[in-house]
C-alpha cells in the first residue's frame, strides 16, 4: 500500500495513541484532534479505525522483519548474530510504538488478523535466528541453543527497558543531555552481543 505524506502523519499519530490508551481507549475523534485534521480526512483514506490499525500493524511488522541480506554477506557466525541484534534494535526504537501495539493485540487476540501478523512475524525472525545458529554449529563457533529463547532474550530485554523507563531513567541516573532511547540504542545492542555469544559460543573455542 503507498501511502501519501499525509496517511503517514496520520499513522504516526495514531499509533502513538494506541500505544498510550490502546484499541479500545482511543476514538477517531482523538486521532484527528491530535493530528489537527477532521474525521471525515480518516475516515477517507482509512475508511474505519480498524482498517487504520491494520495498516499500522502491517507497517510495523514489516519493519521488525530480520532481512538475510544485512547478514548473510557475513562469513563469521558471531557478525551475523551481532547484525540480527542491531536491526533488531534499531528497528524497534526506530518503531518505538508498534512493537507494543503488536504485543497487545497478540495478548487480546481480538482482532484475528492483527494476530496472525504478530504470529508470523515471530515464526519468520525465530526461523532466521535458528539458521544463523545452525551456521555457527556447523562451523564450530555456537553450540545448540533453542533460538525461541534467543528470540524471547532479545524481546524481554528491550521490553522491560522500555516498559519502566520512569524508573530506569532514575535508577541510571543518566547525565544531562544523554537522551533515553540513544542509551537503550548503544547500551542494550552491547548488552545483548555480550550476552547472546555467551550464550551460544562453543566452549571449545
Amino acid at each position: 500500500m503507498d501511502l501519501n505524506q499525509k496517511q503517514l502523519e496520520i499513522l504516526k499519530i495514531a499509533e502513538k495513541l494506541f500505544a498510550k490508551n490502546g484499541f479500545e481507549g482511543t476514538s477517531v475523534r482523538d486521532i484527528a484532534l491530535a493530528a489537527n485534521i477532521n474525521v471525515a480526512m480518516i475516515n477517507y483514506y482509512f475508511e474505519s479505525k480498524e482498517n487504520l490499525l491494520e495498516t499500522i500493524v502491517k507497517q510495523g511488522a514489516e519493519a521488525y522483519k530480520l532481512i538475510p541480506d544485512t547478514y548473510i554477506h557475513e562469513e563469521d557466525p558471531l557478525l551475523r548474530l551481532e547484525r540480527i541484534i542491531e536491526h533488531y534494535i534499531s528497528s524497534n526504537l526506530a518503531n518505538r510504538y508498534v512493537y507494543e501495539i503488536l504485543a497487545n493485540e497478540n495478548t487480546i487476540q481480538k482482532r484475528i488478523i492483527n494476530s496472525q501478523i504478530y504470529t508470523e512475524l515471530r515464526k519468520h525472525n525465530i526461523q532466521l535466528i535458528k539458521e544463523v545458529i545452525e551456521y555457527g554449529c556447523e562451523k564450530g563457533v555456537f553450540r545448540y541453543y533453542d533460538p525461541i529463547l534467543i528470540h524471547t532474550t532479545m524481546i524481554g530485554t528491550l521490553m522491560n527497558f522500555k516498559r519502566n523507563r520512569i524508573i530506569f531513567e532514575e535508577l541510571l541516573t543518566l547525565p544531562p543531555g544523554c537522551d533515553f532511547e540513544e542509551y537503550l540504542h548503544e547500551t542494550l545492542t552491547t548488552h545483548l552481543k555480550f550476552t547472546l555469544k555467551s550464550i551460544l559460543k562453543n566452549e571449545n573455542q
